[in-house]
């Protein structure tokens, strides 16, 4: 986010209460990502990681165990919409959780190429 300043990236930080975390320590953790283009959200009844718990979960194990997805990093493509119900695919992710496969764990650098590759391939001549 430093190296590309465009409009044309939003950034959506979704809170929720893991590990103890409580809406009051929003603001605070807010904080780490001070970009501008970010927009900021608590989600105390983890609604946004139950959608994508089929990420971190794709074969089904833990999901009957309440595991919602959390310390994940997704791209979306330009025209991604969120529907009633139904929570738009990602593009690419990554995770920052211990017991999951290393070839989606996070990588700064990766993750940098396939936003940006992203963003390239979404440009309108």
């Amino acid at each position: 986010m430093d190296e590309d300043r465009s409009d044309e990236i939003a950034v959506y930080v979704v809170w929720s209460p893991q590990l103890g975390a409580q809406e009051k320590h929003a603001s605070d953790a807010a904080e780490l990502v001070p970009d501008k283009r970010a927009h900021h959200y608590w989600d105390g009844a983890m609604v946004i990681g139950s959608h994508y718990q089929t990420l971190t979960h794709p074969d089904g194990t833990d999901l009957t165990l309440g595991s919602p997805a959390w310390d994940v990093w997704m791209l979306f493509e330009p025209d991604a919409r969120w529907e009633v119900g139904r929570a738009p695919e990602p593009a690419w992710w990554e995770h920052q959780l211990g017991g999951m496969p290393d070839d989606v764990r996070l990588d700064p650098e990766r993750f940098a190429v396939k936003a940006t590759e992203l963003l390239s391939s979404s440009e309108r001549p």
